[in-house]
């Protein structure tokens, strides 16, 4: 799950996402000409409704309490790649608002991916990391692991977890690390403090239902390097970012969504979702199946579509992880912000 953009820049992914957009012309003129062409990357949601740990900082905690426990089956992610594929989807991020290995089909749903040529990374708590097979590893782009912690005491305060689950990841880094040696493997830091930065129930304060408050005062930061010397041991990079701060939406630069027509997320209950940071709230589509999987693409695009787009209102999302990309359209695609200077080359 990504939450925040505010990256270390010593341990920099030297990958600006808004540059990316520059490889995808036809899906910017489609947003600023109001004819959406299909999604680039979409969530791929293995599972629904549960998790294995509980971070205090989760901007899905609240998400995924107000749905039920389910586990997208084995004939639905075999299908699932290549209508990716003929639709035109790029790539999958599987993740999801719960920790996705939990479903131990996950290597069917790799399989489909790669026949079907979908680029696909996955974010994972790295507790289940074992369930993913050494062919599966061979055909994943990237593999994010979500550590946010130097030591076990740490980890088991801000995840609720048994310290001892924290060796057992590193662990599992290190087997991933020996297996598929060339894969893009990270350890993900999330620095966070209670008093500076969002709580998981303050994600529920907007669209999101309200949950259970966050139950310590503790934070990570002073933590940073030995998360450093960690990835170094175990030869995987270092992401450090920063969790969202308290009143973000305040520091939002953009008035609309327009974001929502790059991504989606296909749930394990077979519901399509525009955005990833409010499953259960715009729904395109509640069974993304029906009629031999052509619901989706004449759905989008469509009035329904552009109705639940026009509902999005930003302010009332406590963390955008779009935020960048929505920032970017809104000035230099959308409005033309003048102080940009645009015309300038």
């Amino acid at each position: 799950m990504i939450s925040n953009s505010n990256q270390d820049t010593t341990h920099s992914e030297s990958r600006d996402i808004r540059l990316k957009l520059l490889a995808h012309p036809d899906r910017l003129l489609g947003i600023q000409g109001g004819e959406f062409a299909p999604p680039i990357m979409v969530d791929i949601d293995p599972v629904d409704g549960v998790c294995n740990l509980d971070c205090e900082w989760c901007c899905q905690a609240a998400s995924r309490s107000n749905r039920p426990t389910k586990f997208m089956s084995k004939s639905t992610m075999t299908r699932l790649g290549p209508f990716s594929r003929d639709w035109g989807v790029k790539s999958w991020r599987i993740a999801g608002d719960s920790e996705p290995l939990l479903n131990k089909q996950i290597n069917t749903l790799i399989a489909s991916g790669s026949e079907s040529g979908i680029d696909m990374g996955v974010i994972t708590n790295g507790v289940y990391l074992k369930r993913l097979t050494s062919e599966s590893l061979g055909k994943l782009d990237w593999l994010g692991i979500s550590l946010d912690a130097g030591t076990g005491e740490t980890w088991s305060r801000l995840k609720k977890s048994p310290a001892g689950n924290f060796e057992k990841i590193l662990d599992n880094i290190a087997a991933v690390r020996s297996k598929a040696p060339a894969l893009d493997v990270a350890i993900k830091f999330l620095r966070w403090s209670s008093t500076e930065h969002l709580c998981k129930e303050d994600f529920g304060q907007g669209l999101l239902p309200m949950i259970e408050p966050s139950t310590t005062n503790a934070d990570n930061s002073n933590e940073v390097e030995k998360v450093r010397k960690i990835a170094a041991d175990l030869g995987v990079r270092a992401i450090i970012k920063d969790a969202f701060p308290r009143n973000f939406t305040d520091k939002y630069r953009f008035t609309k969504c327009h974001a929502t027509p790059l991504g989606g997320v296909f749930d394990a209950s077979n519901m399509f979702h525009l955005c990833c940071d409010a499953r259960g709230i715009f729904v395109l589509s509640d069974d993304y199946t029906r009629d031999d999987w052509q619901e989706l693409p004449r759905l989008w695009g469509g009035a329904r579509h552009r109705e639940l787009i026009d509902s999005i209102d930003p302010r009332k999302g406590v963390g955008c992880a779009k935020h960048e990309i929505n920032e970017l359209l809104e000035s230099h695609l959308i409005v033309h912000d003048r102080s940009e200077q645009l015309n300038f080359i």
